[in-house]
């Protein structure tokens, strides 16, 4: 109801209108407090979803974390394993390269021994093959006299030395060579010292 209206004005009734129009209730379509409550409500409203969201956020986060941790550790058993694997694998990777190695060598005892036995002069006998640091050093005897086993010997050192099996890997000298007063026999020993190995291809 209005309330600017003078209650003792005269109306069209035949009764005066005794009516306490401050008392009574507001009976407007909208308030003016609905109207101050509406923005606040509108930002509480706005607030309780946010902070909604986050609490979904966290909890979701809280059961991703727990979910993980979960399966670390039930992978402990797991990782430990593959941890040792790798252990093993390193101590095996060492072997092979060390046997690697061995095969890289570029001297190899079986065809060193077929080389000198196929290129000895008959008349020479390999009493025995020492290998050293540097390289090989042979020892034997030469069953002729003194001037002809001198001559023997130098020819082998020079078919040695032009042989490619030899040449390529060794620098071939006599380091000893003397009588044997007991047997009447030249003592030789021949050095075969390893040449250093080329440098690879770029």
């Amino acid at each position: 109801m209005s309330k600017s209206r003078d209650p003792l004005a005269l109306t069209p009734h035949w009764h005066v209108d005794c009516r306490l129009e401050n008392e009574l209730p507001d009976d407007r379509v909208v308030s003016s407090r609905f109207l101050v409550n509406l923005p606040f409500g509108a930002v509480t409203l706005a607030l309780c979803i946010f902070f909604g969201l986050e609490l979904s956020k966290d909890l979701s986060l809280r059961s991703f974390i727990a979910d993980w941790s979960r399966r670390l550790a039930d992978s402990r058993v797991q990782v430990a394993s593959i941890k040792q694997m790798q252990r093993d694998y390193a101590v095996v990777s060492s072997k092979i390269e060390m046997a690697h190695q061995l095969v890289r060598n570029r001297l190899f005892l079986y065809g060193f021994l077929s080389e000198l036995g196929r290129t000895r002069p008959d008349q020479m006998t390999v009493s025995t093959i020492e290998s050293t640091p540097t390289g090989v050093v042979v020892r034997g005897t030469l069953g002729e006299s003194s001037d002809r086993a001198t001559q023997l010997i130098g020819q082998y050192v020079a078919q040695l030395a032009k042989d490619p099996e030899f040449a390529s890997l060794f620098e071939i000298t006599v380091t000893s060579f003397e009588r044997d007063r007991n047997t009447d026999q030249q003592n030789f020993e021949l050095t075969f010292r390893l040449l250093p190995a080329p440098a690879p291809a770029t």
